[in-house]
């Protein structure tokens, strides 16, 4: 994904780049469509960029706050979690090929716990902007107190982390996917508050 997104911010930095994303920020900000169609459009619009749709989204904000300033198409910092990540990714692959039969099991248990782990917290960080936003969305500012929002994000993470670890002293490790699985569609099914 590292090489697709370098491709997407050369290709938007390119002067049509940069004219088209213009345009698309301003119809995206200023068109009164539906929010579902909005977000169909941008993530058409991350898949040709080859970005990701949080990307979008801060470039939305800091147009909205600047307007078309060169900051829009700065290249991304570097980030030293997506570089570590590759390399541990290569390291997982040569790895994988080493594991002893008897504990391929237990690994494909802890592949699929990490990606409903990651799934998740991407959720709750999406709640997150979405509380922000909500709160936030009037004429005039709600709050200066940052607390508010950062004490519920720590609220969700605690709970979620202590459900697990509930999970991991009470039961076997082979049950872990199937007692968080159905925590989180309790979850759904009580139509657990963004707020």
């Amino acid at each position: 994904m590292e090489k697709t997104t370098d491709r997407g911010q050369k290709d938007m930095q390119s002067y049509e780049g940069q004219h088209n994303s213009l345009l698309f920020f301003e119809k995206i900000l200023s068109c009164s469509g539906k929010p579902e169609e909005k977000r169909r459009q941008v993530l058409e619009y991350c898949s040709f960029f080859g970005i990701q749709e949080r990307t979008i989204w801060k470039k939305l904000a800091m147009f909205r706050e600047v307007g078309a300033t060169d900051k829009l198409f700065k290249e991304d910092e570097f980030n030293y979690f997506k570089d570590t990540d590759e390399q541990i990714r290569e390291q997982i692959l040569v790895l994988i090929k080493k594991l002893p039969l008897e504990t391929i099991k237990d690994f494909k248990e802890l592949v699929s716990f990490t990606e409903i782990f990651l799934d998740r917290v991407r959720f709750l960080c999406d709640s997150l902007l979405h509380f922000f936003l909500e709160k936030e969305k009037g004429a005039y500012r709600e709050t200066w107190d940052m607390s508010l929002y950062t004490d519920f994000f720590e609220h969700k993470m605690f709970r979620e982390l202590d459900f697990i670890h509930e999970i991991i002293n009470m039961y076997s490790f082979e049950s872990l996917n199937d007692k968080y699985g159905t925590w989180l569609w309790e979850k759904v099914l009580d139509e657990e508050v963004l707020i």
